[in-house]
């Protein structure tokens, strides 16, 4: 009798003891999209001698992504399909590149670094909108 008391305690104790763990888990609800635009030589405007500027209009750039989100660029030439370049970067094909946004476009600037006032070849840029809570 004393053995099945202490079984029946055992097991209330064991069986009160587990139903107070929760587990948690935990879902990404916030995804990346990635857009990728093709940009030939002739989309960039030369605003200076050896600066060049090209817009790409990225309409599902909105307020909470310009607030709260990440946009990531990286650029791929044609000529070198499998190796995407991180922007900002330097030296690549003769030019620097750096990149800017606001709502609704993405900014892409390039600085020829040989001096031959040339625009960047074709290239494809990927833009990356990275979703996020605000944090403060």
């Amino acid at each position: 009798m004393k053995k099945i008391l202490l079984a029946l305690a055992i097991g209330t104790a064991s069986l009160v003891g587990l139903s107070s763990c929760t587990k948690e888990y935990v879902t990404n609800y916030l995804p990346g999209v990635s857009y990728y635009e093709p940009l030939a030589s002739g989309d960039w405007t030369r605003n200076e001698r050896n600066n060049f500027t090209a817009i790409i209009p990225v309409p599902e750039l909105d307020q909470q992504y310009y607030e709260d989100g990440e946009v990531s660029v990286a650029i791929q030439f044609e000529d070198q399909k499998g190796t995407f370049h991180n922007i900002p970067s330097e030296g690549i094909n003769g030019h620097g590149y750096n990149a800017s946004y606001k709502i609704g476009e993405v900014i892409l600037y390039a600085v020829d670094l040989d001096n031959l006032n040339e625009a960047p070849k074709a290239m494809r840029v990927k833009i990356v909108l990275t979703d996020a809570e605000i944090g403060n």
